[in-house]
């Protein structure tokens, strides 16, 4: 395209065809942080994000010793297709610079295309096509390593920068004997230790454990107990991190629960929160220092792999318009960044009339066709393309995301709920008066025949649940999902002839004798259920039974029924057996 002075931009592509999927090509290229600093990219300072131009002030060293200074914008990106970014220069010979990756799927794996688009202030710039060259020729080469690694049997084929970390060897070959007498998946254990020897940084600090399992391809659990018990040994630290619920991203960190404050602020959406510990609150694990030195250095703020959840992500400048071809298989929800309206977007069936749905951003909210809208949901039929317009006069930071939060993090009431990993993380649960809000828990009350507790808590420790406390014959359980609780349930009552309970919603965990335990309306709820059951029989809500589609389940027998509850007079129930 043209610019000033009648310059135009040099453009930099190279593409090559990769035997893996392009989901894989995605997890592969979108983490952009550990991308940049493998092939040797320069660590960026940032400014926080400005919140009238959506950029960010940015800074660093080229080769080490030149200073630049750019303003960087959001990424541009539809998930698994492509992500592009863009900067503006302050200073030097360079104007602007453009630079992306667009992923084609074909019969022999999928088709990578980098490219670098930068237009020179000078004769000089003309001269610098190195700048966009050096980051596209390095990209195809971090595949061309991946594919070595992935050949050669690496547990993370992932590539790594090639000079090697300091490590105390003698510390760690200590803390790994230890690791190894507790009670941790030995296969786990020689992929940790390459990981701690070779890895970078990054994949040092802040490690997700659900994440790190699906890289590996190993069980979510295992992994969980394998880092649980290595920060038992000294190995790691964990780490508490404050997850904004808008955005998604992690804003502060902590040492010890006890440091949770009651609220917290995202900068970014300009909100606070309340600090619920099963949504907001998560546990990672960062490789400790006295074992291996890590910098806090930054390549890249704002990838695509930091927020996975989001399906794409668009800046639209005032007035702005993009058309997105989307396959909608499910509803996902479109906000702008910095608002809390919301407008969700459904599939629906191909209608010829529509080839474009459009959606416009103005007054706060984004508005869809009248004959697609139902309520504050846009119907989107199938093949119809999604057409985001910026009605504004200022630019906007459009995101489209998945409506259900994904289960990829370890919470802190999935951490302090269980006894083993509460123990070997030598957590307390919080003290008396000081109860820690969850947003969602499912309660499974039960009474047991004698000597069917420990049996029962194995079942339950399988399906991700934890035994909350014992009372005569009855138990309480805690799950993190109403899915998994349900299917518990449904077990436990066919093999055990357990009469029991099962509630789902807010509450409030707090201490009862030094033991976490659950306070509130559901937890008093999953009690009254129990006693409205029978030996060998589950009850629910009638509403809960209509969201879970109990009904449309052949392996279970349905009884409908009333119950008076004290607050709410006449409540529809539904006994729930096992056929």
């Amino acid at each position: 395209m043209p610019v000033a002075g009648g310059r135009e931009p040099i453009r930099y592509e190279q593409a090559r065809t990769y035997p893996m999927t392009v989901a894989e090509a995605w997890r592969l290229l979108a983490d952009t942080d550990h991308l940049n600093r493998t092939i040797g990219l320069p660590a960026v300072d940032f400014s926080p994000l400005d919140g009238a131009e959506l950029a960010r002030a940015a800074r660093a060293r080229v080769y080490g010793v030149v200073p630049v200074r750019w303003r960087e914008f959001p990424f541009d990106w539809v998930r698994e297709r492509r992500y592009a970014v863009r900067r503006e220069f302050a200073s030097g010979p360079i104007e602007w610079l453009v630079g992306g990756i667009e992923l084609e799927p074909g019969d022999d794996g999928v088709t990578v295309k980098a490219y670098a688009h930068f237009t020179p202030k000078n004769a000089a710039g003309k001269f610098l096509w190195r700048l966009g060259r050096a980051p596209v020729t390095g990209l195809l080469e971090f595949c061309d390593t991946y594919l070595s690694r992935r050949a050669a049997g690496k547990a993370d084929p992932v590539p790594v920068p090639e000079r090697p970390p300091a490590v105390d060897r003698t510390l760690l070959d200590r803390l790994f004997a230890e690791l190894e007498r507790e009670p941790v998946a030995r296969e786990l254990i020689p992929p940790l230790r390459e990981r701690i020897l070779e890895g970078s940084d990054d994949q040092l600090t802040s490690v997700r454990a659900y994440a790190l399992a699906d890289r590996w391809q190993a069980d979510r659990q295992a992994v969980l107990r394998l880092l649980v018990y290595a920060a038992k040994v000294g190995l790691f630290a964990p780490r508490w991190q404050l997850m904004c619920p808008n955005c998604r991203v992690a804003k502060a960190e902590l040492g010890t629960l006890s440091d949770l404050p009651p609220q917290f602020h995202c900068d970014t959406c300009g909100i606070s929160y309340s600090t619920d510990v099963d949504e907001r609150v998560e546990l990672r694990f960062t490789i400790a220092g006295a074992v291996r030195d890590t910098s806090s250095e930054i390549y890249c703020i704002a990838g695509p792999l930091r927020m996975p959840h989001v399906l794409a992500q668009q800046l639209l400048r005032s007035h702005e318009e993009r058309r997105l071809e989307l396959e909608l298989g499910e509803p996902f929800l479109l906000r702008t960044i910095g608002g809390r309206r919301q407008l969700t977007l459904a599939p629906a069936p191909a209608d010829r009339r529509v080839r474009d749905v459009r959606l416009t951003y103005a007054a706060g909210r984004w508005v869809g066709p009248h004959s697609l809208v139902e309520g504050e949901t846009v119907r989107v039929p199938e093949g119809a393309a999604v057409v985001l317009h910026n009605q504004t006069e200022g630019p906007v930071l459009a995101v489209l995301e998945d409506v259900e939060w994904t289960r990829d993090a370890t919470t802190a009431a999935d951490a302090a709920g269980s006894d083993e990993l509460r123990d070997a993380l030598g957590l307390d649960a919080p003290p008396s008066d000081q109860g820690l809000a969850v947003r969602r828990v499912g309660l499974l009350v039960g009474s047991l025949a004698p000597g069917e507790l420990e049996t029962v808590r194995e079942e339950v420790v399988r399906a991700g649940g934890w035994l909350v406390k014992t009372a005569g014959d009855s138990a309480v359980w805690a799950f993190p999902e109403l899915g998994s609780a349900v299917e518990t349930a449904v077990t436990l009552v066919r093999g055990h002839e357990l009469k029991a309970g099962l509630h789902h919603g807010p509450a409030v965990a707090t201490a009862t004798n030094g033991r976490l335990d659950y306070v509130g309306r559901t937890a008093n709820l999953a009690a009254w259920l129990k006693d409205q059951s029978r030996p060998g029989a589950l009850v629910v809500l009638a509403a809960t039974a209509d969201e879970l589609e109990l009904a449309a389940r052949d392996d279970v027998a349905l009884e409908s029924f009333s119950a008076r509850l004290r607050d709410s007079g006449e409540t529809e129930l539904v006994r729930v057996s096992p056929r």
